[in-house]
Protein backbone atom coordinates (compact mmCIF):
# COMPACT_ATOMS: atom_id res chain seq x y z
CA UNK A 1 0.00 0.00 0.00
CA UNK A 2 2.79 1.90 0.66
CA UNK A 3 4.60 2.10 -2.94
CA UNK A 4 0.69 2.25 -4.11
CA UNK A 5 0.68 5.79 -2.44
CA UNK A 6 4.12 6.57 -3.74
CA UNK A 7 3.09 6.01 -7.23
CA UNK A 8 -0.32 7.70 -6.78
CA UNK A 9 1.24 11.04 -5.93
CA UNK A 10 3.12 11.07 -9.25
CA UNK A 11 0.18 9.92 -10.89
CA UNK A 12 -2.60 11.75 -9.58
CA UNK A 13 -3.96 13.53 -12.60
CA UNK A 14 -4.07 10.46 -14.36
CA UNK A 15 -6.93 9.36 -12.20
CA UNK A 16 -9.16 12.90 -11.77
CA UNK A 17 -10.94 11.71 -14.56
CA UNK A 18 -11.88 8.42 -13.49
CA UNK A 19 -12.41 9.61 -9.67
CA UNK A 20 -14.98 12.13 -10.88
CA UNK A 21 -17.06 9.54 -12.64
CA UNK A 22 -17.43 7.21 -9.58
CA UNK A 23 -18.29 9.44 -7.01
CA UNK A 24 -18.87 6.06 -4.46
CA UNK A 25 -15.38 5.17 -4.93
CA UNK A 26 -14.12 6.58 -1.70
CA UNK A 27 -17.04 4.81 0.49
CA UNK A 28 -16.32 1.67 -1.53
CA UNK A 29 -13.03 1.85 -0.54
CA UNK A 30 -13.72 2.66 3.13
CA UNK A 31 -15.88 0.12 3.43
CA UNK A 32 -13.33 -2.30 1.63
CA UNK A 33 -10.56 -1.32 4.36
CA UNK A 34 -8.10 0.68 2.20
CA UNK A 35 -6.41 3.42 3.83
CA UNK A 36 -6.38 5.83 -0.04
CA UNK A 37 -8.62 8.01 -0.82
CA UNK A 38 -10.90 7.46 -4.66
CA UNK A 39 -8.52 9.81 -6.57
CA UNK A 40 -5.59 8.40 -5.35
CA UNK A 41 -6.53 4.66 -6.10
CA UNK A 42 -8.17 5.71 -9.25
CA UNK A 43 -3.99 6.82 -10.18
CA UNK A 44 -3.03 3.77 -9.27
CA UNK A 45 -5.29 1.92 -11.34
CA UNK A 46 -4.58 3.96 -14.45
CA UNK A 47 -1.41 3.21 -14.17
CA UNK A 48 -1.64 -0.54 -14.09
CA UNK A 49 -3.66 -0.64 -16.52
CA UNK A 50 -1.61 1.43 -18.40
CA UNK A 51 1.29 -1.22 -17.58
CA UNK A 52 -0.48 -4.49 -18.36
CA UNK A 53 -1.81 -2.85 -21.64
CA UNK A 54 1.23 -2.10 -23.08
CA UNK A 55 2.81 -5.70 -21.70
CA UNK A 56 -0.37 -7.29 -24.04
CA UNK A 57 0.72 -4.20 -27.42
CA UNK A 58 4.25 -6.22 -26.86
CA UNK A 59 3.40 -9.12 -26.59
CA UNK A 60 0.80 -9.27 -29.68
CA UNK A 61 3.33 -7.50 -31.51
CA UNK A 62 6.02 -9.90 -31.83
CA UNK A 63 3.61 -12.54 -32.56
CA UNK A 64 2.24 -10.43 -35.19
CA UNK A 65 6.33 -9.93 -36.20
CA UNK A 66 6.75 -13.58 -35.80
CA UNK A 67 3.80 -14.60 -38.04
CA UNK A 68 4.82 -12.09 -40.48
CA UNK A 69 2.00 -9.78 -40.30
CA UNK A 70 2.21 -6.02 -41.05
CA UNK A 71 1.24 -3.54 -38.96
CA UNK A 72 0.09 -2.78 -34.99
CA UNK A 73 -3.03 -2.03 -35.72
CA UNK A 74 -4.87 -5.34 -33.73
CA UNK A 75 -1.37 -4.81 -31.23
CA UNK A 76 -3.05 -1.41 -30.55
CA UNK A 77 -6.86 -2.57 -30.59
CA UNK A 78 -6.08 -4.95 -27.84
CA UNK A 79 -4.16 -2.86 -25.87
CA UNK A 80 -6.89 -0.71 -25.64
CA UNK A 81 -9.41 -3.41 -24.71
CA UNK A 82 -7.60 -4.56 -21.78
CA UNK A 83 -6.77 -0.92 -20.64
CA UNK A 84 -10.65 -0.79 -20.32
CA UNK A 85 -10.88 -4.57 -18.78
CA UNK A 86 -8.48 -4.22 -16.23
CA UNK A 87 -10.19 -0.13 -15.27
CA UNK A 88 -13.32 -1.79 -15.26
CA UNK A 89 -12.53 -4.05 -12.80
CA UNK A 90 -10.03 -2.08 -11.18
CA UNK A 91 -12.99 0.38 -10.41
CA UNK A 92 -15.78 -2.73 -9.08
CA UNK A 93 -12.71 -4.26 -6.83
CA UNK A 94 -13.24 -2.21 -4.23
CA UNK A 95 -17.08 -2.79 -3.91
CA UNK A 96 -16.34 -6.80 -4.34
CA UNK A 97 -13.67 -6.79 -1.35
CA UNK A 98 -16.38 -5.15 0.51
CA UNK A 99 -19.19 -7.58 -0.18
CA UNK A 100 -16.79 -10.25 0.71
CA UNK A 101 -15.97 -8.37 3.63
CA UNK A 102 -19.18 -8.07 4.48
CA UNK A 103 -20.18 -11.64 4.33
CA UNK A 104 -16.94 -12.35 6.18
CA UNK A 105 -18.27 -10.14 8.92
CA UNK A 106 -21.61 -12.15 9.15
CA UNK A 107 -20.68 -15.40 8.70
CA UNK A 108 -18.54 -15.12 11.98
CA UNK A 109 -20.99 -13.11 14.02
CA UNK A 110 -23.27 -15.08 15.80
CA UNK A 111 -20.42 -17.42 16.93
CA UNK A 112 -18.30 -14.06 18.31
CA UNK A 113 -21.22 -12.97 20.12
CA UNK A 114 -22.25 -16.21 22.05
CA UNK A 115 -18.94 -15.76 23.08
CA UNK A 116 -19.16 -12.47 24.04
CA UNK A 117 -22.19 -13.75 25.82
CA UNK A 118 -20.62 -16.22 28.14
CA UNK A 119 -17.84 -13.69 28.97
CA UNK A 120 -20.55 -11.01 29.84
CA UNK A 121 -22.73 -13.43 31.24
CA UNK A 122 -19.66 -14.57 34.02
CA UNK A 123 -19.60 -11.01 35.42
CA UNK A 124 -16.52 -9.91 32.83
CA UNK A 125 -16.85 -6.21 31.82
CA UNK A 126 -18.24 -5.21 28.07
CA UNK A 127 -14.50 -4.20 27.27
CA UNK A 128 -12.76 -7.20 28.29
CA UNK A 129 -15.32 -9.32 26.36
CA UNK A 130 -14.62 -7.48 23.30
CA UNK A 131 -10.71 -7.86 23.53
CA UNK A 132 -11.71 -11.87 24.23
CA UNK A 133 -13.13 -11.86 21.06
CA UNK A 134 -10.76 -9.93 19.36
CA UNK A 135 -8.14 -12.26 20.19
CA UNK A 136 -10.39 -15.38 19.01
CA UNK A 137 -10.38 -16.48 15.57
CA UNK A 138 -13.49 -15.05 14.07
CA UNK A 139 -11.68 -13.06 10.66
CA UNK A 140 -13.33 -10.14 10.00
CA UNK A 141 -15.32 -9.58 13.29
CA UNK A 142 -12.36 -10.41 15.25
CA UNK A 143 -10.50 -7.19 12.95
CA UNK A 144 -13.52 -5.26 13.68
CA UNK A 145 -12.95 -5.60 17.51
CA UNK A 146 -9.30 -5.16 17.44
CA UNK A 147 -9.81 -1.88 15.61
CA UNK A 148 -12.31 -0.76 18.65
CA UNK A 149 -10.05 -1.84 21.31
CA UNK A 150 -7.22 0.46 20.00
CA UNK A 151 -8.89 2.70 19.97
CA UNK A 152 -9.83 2.26 23.24
CA UNK A 153 -6.48 1.68 24.50
CA UNK A 154 -5.26 5.20 22.43
CA UNK A 155 -7.39 7.80 25.17
CA UNK A 156 -10.92 7.16 23.51
CA UNK A 157 -13.89 6.05 25.49
CA UNK A 158 -15.82 2.68 24.87
CA UNK A 159 -18.61 4.74 23.67
CA UNK A 160 -16.76 6.29 21.06
CA UNK A 161 -14.90 3.98 19.93
CA UNK A 162 -18.15 1.62 19.34
CA UNK A 163 -19.79 5.08 17.21
CA UNK A 164 -16.73 5.10 15.16
CA UNK A 165 -17.55 1.07 14.31
CA UNK A 166 -21.37 2.23 13.46
CA UNK A 167 -19.40 4.54 11.17
CA UNK A 168 -17.12 2.88 9.16
CA UNK A 169 -18.28 -0.52 8.94
CA UNK A 170 -20.28 -1.92 6.02
CA UNK A 171 -22.15 -4.67 7.62
CA UNK A 172 -25.77 -3.49 8.35
CA UNK A 173 -25.85 -6.20 11.29
CA UNK A 174 -22.44 -5.13 12.78
CA UNK A 175 -23.45 -1.87 12.67
CA UNK A 176 -27.05 -2.20 14.33
CA UNK A 177 -25.35 -5.37 16.73
CA UNK A 178 -23.02 -2.08 17.66
CA UNK A 179 -26.08 0.44 18.12
CA UNK A 180 -27.62 -1.73 20.58
CA UNK A 181 -24.59 -2.20 22.12
CA UNK A 182 -23.51 1.36 22.35
CA UNK A 183 -27.21 2.04 23.44
CA UNK A 184 -27.21 -0.41 26.25
CA UNK A 185 -23.89 0.86 28.08
CA UNK A 186 -25.15 4.16 27.90
CA UNK A 187 -28.64 3.67 30.06
CA UNK A 188 -26.67 1.10 31.92
CA UNK A 189 -28.79 -1.56 30.75
CA UNK A 190 -27.71 -5.60 32.15
CA UNK A 191 -25.37 -5.84 28.52
CA UNK A 192 -25.66 -9.95 29.05
CA UNK A 193 -29.73 -9.32 28.36
CA UNK A 194 -28.61 -7.15 25.33
CA UNK A 195 -26.19 -9.45 23.55
CA UNK A 196 -28.88 -12.70 24.29
CA UNK A 197 -31.55 -10.51 22.64
CA UNK A 198 -29.28 -9.96 19.56
CA UNK A 199 -28.39 -13.72 19.46
CA UNK A 200 -31.93 -14.53 19.15
CA UNK A 201 -33.13 -11.75 16.65
CA UNK A 202 -29.36 -12.10 14.99
CA UNK A 203 -30.73 -16.51 14.61
CA UNK A 204 -34.72 -15.74 13.75
CA UNK A 205 -33.38 -13.08 10.59
CA UNK A 206 -30.79 -16.50 9.39
CA UNK A 207 -33.84 -19.16 9.62
CA UNK A 208 -35.83 -16.61 7.66
CA UNK A 209 -32.79 -16.24 5.14
CA UNK A 210 -32.35 -19.74 4.72
CA UNK A 211 -36.46 -20.07 4.20
CA UNK A 212 -36.10 -17.28 1.50
CA UNK A 213 -33.37 -19.12 0.11
CA UNK A 214 -35.33 -22.24 -0.36
CA UNK A 215 -37.93 -20.57 -2.22
CA UNK A 216 -36.01 -19.24 -4.67
CA UNK A 217 -34.29 -22.23 -5.40
CA UNK A 218 -37.12 -24.06 -6.86
CA UNK A 219 -37.93 -21.36 -10.23
CA UNK A 220 -33.91 -21.84 -10.26
CA UNK A 221 -33.82 -25.67 -10.43
CA UNK A 222 -37.15 -25.65 -13.15
CA UNK A 223 -35.23 -23.28 -15.44
CA UNK A 224 -31.84 -25.12 -14.86
CA UNK A 225 -33.81 -28.51 -16.37
CA UNK A 226 -35.46 -26.62 -18.86
CA UNK A 227 -32.04 -25.06 -19.91
CA UNK A 228 -29.27 -27.68 -19.26
CA UNK A 229 -31.50 -30.70 -19.46
CA UNK A 230 -34.27 -31.05 -21.82
CA UNK A 231 -33.61 -28.30 -24.61
CA UNK A 232 -30.46 -30.04 -25.12
CA UNK A 233 -31.66 -33.68 -25.03
CA UNK A 234 -34.53 -32.15 -27.25
CA UNK A 235 -32.86 -30.38 -29.60
CA UNK A 236 -30.48 -33.16 -30.58
CA UNK A 237 -33.00 -35.13 -31.14
CA UNK A 238 -34.75 -32.90 -33.05
CA UNK A 239 -31.20 -32.91 -35.00
CA UNK A 240 -30.65 -36.71 -35.66
CA UNK A 241 -34.14 -36.95 -36.66
CA UNK A 242 -33.94 -34.33 -39.39
CA UNK A 243 -30.46 -35.04 -40.49
CA UNK A 244 -31.92 -38.39 -41.13
CA UNK A 245 -34.98 -37.61 -43.01
CA UNK A 246 -33.14 -35.09 -45.46
CA UNK A 247 -29.69 -37.15 -45.93
CA UNK A 248 -27.27 -34.48 -44.46
CA UNK A 249 -24.76 -35.33 -41.98
CA UNK A 250 -24.69 -33.04 -38.69
CA UNK A 251 -21.02 -31.25 -38.39
CA UNK A 252 -19.26 -31.70 -35.26
CA UNK A 253 -18.81 -28.46 -34.67
CA UNK A 254 -22.53 -27.98 -34.15
CA UNK A 255 -22.47 -30.85 -30.91
CA UNK A 256 -19.04 -28.59 -29.85
CA UNK A 257 -20.68 -25.54 -29.74
CA UNK A 258 -23.74 -26.67 -27.67
CA UNK A 259 -21.72 -28.44 -25.09
CA UNK A 260 -20.15 -24.95 -24.89
CA UNK A 261 -22.87 -23.10 -24.47
CA UNK A 262 -24.35 -26.09 -21.56
CA UNK A 263 -20.79 -25.29 -19.88
CA UNK A 264 -21.44 -21.40 -20.08
CA UNK A 265 -25.09 -21.54 -18.92
CA UNK A 266 -24.14 -23.81 -15.80
CA UNK A 267 -20.97 -22.34 -14.89
CA UNK A 268 -23.31 -18.59 -14.69
CA UNK A 269 -25.87 -20.87 -12.84
CA UNK A 270 -23.71 -21.88 -10.11
CA UNK A 271 -22.60 -18.10 -9.87
CA UNK A 272 -26.14 -16.89 -9.51
CA UNK A 273 -26.94 -19.73 -6.84
CA UNK A 274 -23.51 -18.25 -4.81
CA UNK A 275 -25.24 -14.89 -5.07
CA UNK A 276 -28.39 -15.35 -3.62
CA UNK A 277 -26.59 -18.14 -0.79
CA UNK A 278 -27.23 -16.07 2.49
CA UNK A 279 -24.28 -15.53 4.57
CA UNK A 280 -25.43 -17.65 7.57
CA UNK A 281 -23.16 -18.74 10.68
Amino acid sequence: MHTAKKISKKMMWLGKPFSKKHAALDEALEKAGFDIDGRSYAAVSVFSALFFSLLIFVLVLSINIRLSINGPIFGILSAVVFFFIIMAYNMKYPKLLASRRIKDIERNMLFSLKHMYVQVKSGVPLFSAIVSVSEGNYGEMSKEFRKIVKEVNTGSNLEDALEKAILENPSKYFRRMIWQLSNSLKSGVDISNTVEDIIKNLSQEQRIAIRRYGSQLNPLTLVYMMVAVIMPSLGITLLIVMSSLSGTSISTAIFWVILFGIGTFQFIYVGIIKSKRPTIS
